[in-house]
């Protein structure tokens, strides 16, 4: 299996960490993850897309081995960094793939760089202006405080998360990249988590006061969204997705019929083959289940 080269990136006043794999005359493709996750969770699917791209999975802010920032924690400021990754490394029409939090720093670094983002696959980004969670995300950072940092071992943590709900359906190696590259070992032999309870928990407070739309203006990319299959999944109908499609040229959604908010790490294989295909040339063809713009 092909193993990544481990980097660091200096870009919007802190240290990025990525992993890199393919060949760097390739496409570019930067790959985002979610909130509360690590770039290593990509690696079943970044290691089938490098046999034609040249991929960089990064870590947010205060995830993995990025740096944690003194300048606080928002979806906003992970948008920023992205377009400053973009600028830092030089590389103009980059294809994005974004999932959760992922995908909306995608539209947020789109917004702010002129032309640079040339597609975008955003995976269970819900389209949706923070308010319009009707608490669900203060609900969500409460629960998230909660979460135990410290561990006993690797092994520990993996007993007690893998039969969760969120993670029951991961595959294997997503859900042991996640243990793995998320957890920080300790001198006394213990793990903690490499983005703490309450790093994560600012994240979803702070998406509550995201006015998402605002950075609709101006995109250039094309995108392409994928949804889950659960009952709290957005739905085609909803008015700020239906906004985003008719307003946004080029854009096109797709009901996955599978898989939960956890899609690319439950279904890498159908994620992968979705991500490669969008990224090809276009060949006129429209799924029968995506809906365009």
């Amino acid at each position: 299996m092909p193993q990544p080269n481990s980097k660091f990136i200096k870009a919007n006043g802190i240290n990025h960490h990525y992993l890199d794999w393919g060949n760097p005359s390739l496409q570019t493709v930067i790959m985002v993850h979610a909130t509360g996750l690590c770039s290593a969770v990509w690696a079943p699917i970044a290691i089938k897309l490098s046999q034609t791209k040249h991929v960089m999975a990064f870590d947010q802010r205060g995830h993995g081995d990025t740096d944690k920032s003194n300048s606080g924690n928002s979806f906003e400021l992970i948008g920023e960094d992205l377009a400053s990754i973009i600028e830092a490394l030089g590389e103009s029409k980059v294809f994005v793939v974004g999932h959760s939090s992922g995908g909306i720093a995608a539209l947020i670094a789109d917004h702010l760089l002129s032309g640079q983002i040339a597609k975008a696959i955003l995976i269970e980004t819900r389209i949706l202006d923070g308010q319009g969670s009707g608490g669900a995300l203060k609900k969500q950072a409460d629960r998230t405080r909660m979460k135990r940092a410290i561990w006993e071992n690797r092994r520990a943590m993996y007993q007690a998360y893998r039969p969760r709900d969120t993670f029951k359906n991961w595959t294997e190696e997503c859900f042991i990249s996640f243990i793995e590259s998320g957890t920080k070992l300790l001198p006394d032999g213990k793990v903690k988590l490499k983005c703490s309870p309450e790093i994560e928990a600012s994240f979803y407070e702070q998406r509550e006061n995201l006015v998402l739309s605002n950075y609709f203006k101006g995109l250039t990319a094309e995108y392409k969204i994928l949804l889950g299959d659960y009952p709290e999944a957005q739905q085609i109908d909803h008015n700020e997705l239906v906004y985003f499609l008719n307003n946004i040229p080029d854009s096109s959604v797709k009901p996955m019929q599978i898989g939960s908010h956890f899609l690319p790490l439950e279904h890498p294989q159908i994620v992968f083959e979705e991500i490669e295909g969008f990224f090809r040339p276009a060949t006129g063809n429209t799924h029968s289940m995506e809906y365009n713009s």
